[in-house]
């Protein structure tokens, strides 16, 4: 009590000071409760959150392979069909030569065969 007797406070002053801070001490430590249990809850809904968009990802990532797997196969479809165009346009080009070629050699045949038969009935 010495140094109370040389200051203004009151003992009863110091013990109301006390259970003042102490309350309020009691109301901070709750409101930091409060927060941090917040904070974990949305850190929890942010980790959440996080998990559903890597599931996404994985997915995405997955389609985009099948698709270039698609993408590979229509392109070797297309080359395919593309070679099987120009070789049936030379097996064309070669059977109409040939075709050509026959019906020229057949055509001088036929004209030589008539030949005598046109100079036999000319007497």
């Amino acid at each position: 009590m010495n140094n109370c007797s040389k200051c203004s406070i009151s003992h009863k002053d110091v013990s109301t000071c006390q259970s003042f801070l102490r309350c309020h001490l009691a109301h901070l430590k709750k409101q930091m409760a409060q927060q941090r249990a917040e904070y974990e809850a949305i850190v929890l809904s942010l980790e959440q959150q996080n998990k559903e968009r890597d599931i996404e990802v994985k997915d995405l990532h997955s389609k985009l392979d099948q698709q270039r797997q698609w993408h590979r196969l229509v392109e070797t479809k297309i080359c395919n069909a593309e070679r099987a165009r120009k070789d049936a346009e030379r097996k064309n080009e070669t059977l109409q030569r040939e075709m050509e070629e026959f019906f020229c050699t057949f055509g001088k045949l036929t004209s030589e065969e008539k030949l005598p038969e046109q100079i036999h009935q000319s007497f």
